[in-house]
């Protein structure tokens, strides 16, 4: 008899569309990526929609987006992410050691309207996390 494994999949009701930009960091001789969220909280009954459109907002976001930044790899992303990862803390990701910090540890321009932005689908539910320099200066 075969033993089967359930794994239980958080179910969401939101999603994020992100686009990234890789970047080439001199001090530490490292690649990153920053994110700006062109669509945030959209509801899960709109994925498919969305899924379909995703090479045509990169395309758009690639030919509108100004770049100043000298350091630009020009390798671009887009992708969805979803509320687990989009929304983890500090908390979340160091537990007792960093209990109350509720900045986000993930940079995908939750809190900003960065370039690229287009619609928030609710605005209230960023209201409750901070940025970390946020979070430093409430601490002192």
């Amino acid at each position: 008899m075969l033993d089967y494994v359930y794994m239980t999949k958080e179910i969401y009701n939101t999603f994020n569309i992100v686009y990234k930009r890789e970047y080439f960091s001199d001090e530490d001789t490292e690649w990153f990526w920053l994110g700006y969220s062109m669509y945030k909280n959209v509801p899960i009954e709109k994925i498919k929609y969305y899924r379909k459109q995703l090479l045509n907002f990169k395309k758009i976001m690639d030919k509108q987006y100004k770049e100043d930044a000298t350091n630009f790899t020009g390798a671009t992303a887009i992708e969805i992410i979803y509320p687990d990862e989009y929304y983890q803390t500090y908390e979340d990701v160091f537990g007792d050691s960093a209990t109350g910090d509720m900045a986000l540890f993930n940079d995908f321009g939750q809190l900003y309207k960065r370039q690229g932005f287009r619609k928030d689908f609710n605005p209230d539910m960023t209201k409750n996390y901070k940025t970390k320099r946020e979070y430093i200066t409430q601490l002192n």
